[in-house]
């Protein structure tokens, strides 16, 4: 768990992490630099499988990088300061990587709750069984860190966490695992993750969010040029819609809509063929023409996702 200025979530994050059915871990806190209570609220646990780390402020990349340094275990998860997870998330990842040896990373679905913690009815996509590196880069549908668990060695394979990336940089790490070996990466379908929405997260900024995919999607092209070259358009054209929805959730509507008809622009075919895009588009143009109060109510019913 990397922290920076966190003090209003870490202390449930943290509880979410102790109150696992499995038992035998250890919750490694890395800070980064924090100037609020963040050190405090981490400061009042007692349990002895928790251990704290102070760092001067580097960014999350690098304290995620130092903290898998720092383990000492066969499985590694990442929670974020922010984030919860169900009491079963560990015991049931840790029974699917047991069972089976093929798999170097397994990620759970997510429910999206908001900044006091009630759901918001939205989740991350219903991705059912392998992941191929493909499919990873086409559609980032792990969605966030705090989904997955996945083997120490097969990240130290991989390179580790590049602690160069400003954002992005989860994403990067899991391609490059993905990459490994076939059929490797693989879903537990199960809610098992909530995934907090908040202002101020750097999944809100879309200019740091964009430039470091950029560059994600220049490091995949040097180790695997083929798959980029058939994958990229894809790609960068869901990316353009999970900025529409980033700049959605501020309530920037009419940029939302701007991101929208880019990603059209950039691969028609896909978009179209996409019913997310109808679904995203439809919230944008409502909240540019509804009434805030009849916006909302039909924003869970227009963005819910599917299955896969």
């Amino acid at each position: 768990m990397t922290a920076y200025n966190v003090a209003d979530f870490i202390g449930t994050a943290i509880q979410s992490a102790l109150a696992q059915t499995f038992k035998d871990f250890e919750l490694i806190v890395v800070d980064d630099g924090s100037t609020d209570n963040t050190v405090e609220m981490v400061a009042r646990n007692s349990d002895p499988r928790l251990f704290l780390e102070r760092r001067s402020h580097q960014g999350a990349a690098a304290q995620m990088r130092r903290g898998a340094e720092l383990s000492q275990t066969p499985y590694l998860a990442f929670l974020d300061a922010d984030d919860l997870w169900d009491p079963l998330k560990l015991e049931r990842h840790v029974e699917f990587l047991d069972r089976h040896p093929e798999v170097d990373l397994t990620f759970s679905w997510s429910r999206m709750i908001d900044e006091r913690g009630s759901d918001t009815g939205l989740t991350t996509r219903l991705w059912n069984g392998p992941l191929s590196f493909d499919e990873l880069l086409a559609d980032n549908v792990i969605g966030n860190g705090s989904a997955l668990v996945l083997r120490r060695e097969a990240l130290a394979a991989a390179g580790g966490i590049d602690s160069t990336l400003e954002a992005c940089y989860d994403l990067d790490a899991w391609l490059r695992v993905a990459l490994l070996r076939p059929g490797n990466v693989c879903a537990i379908p199960e809610f098992l993750t909530s995934y907090r929405r908040r202002r101020g997260q750097m999944t809100g900024d879309v200019e740091i969010m964009e430039r470091s995919f950029h560059r994600v999607v220049e490091k995949a092209r040097k180790l695997a040029p083929g798959a980029v070259s058939r994958i990229e358009q894809r790609s960068r054209c869901n990316m353009q819609r999970f900025f529409a929805y980033s700049c959605y959730q501020a309530g920037d509507y009419a940029t939302s809509a701007r991101r929208l008809a880019h990603a059209f622009r950039r691969a028609p075919a896909t978009f179209l063929s996409d019913f997310r895009n109808w679904k995203m588009s439809g919230a944008a143009l409502a909240g540019l023409i509804l009434s805030p109060r009849f916006h909302q109510c039909l924003m869970r019913t227009v963005l819910k996702p599917r299955r896969a």
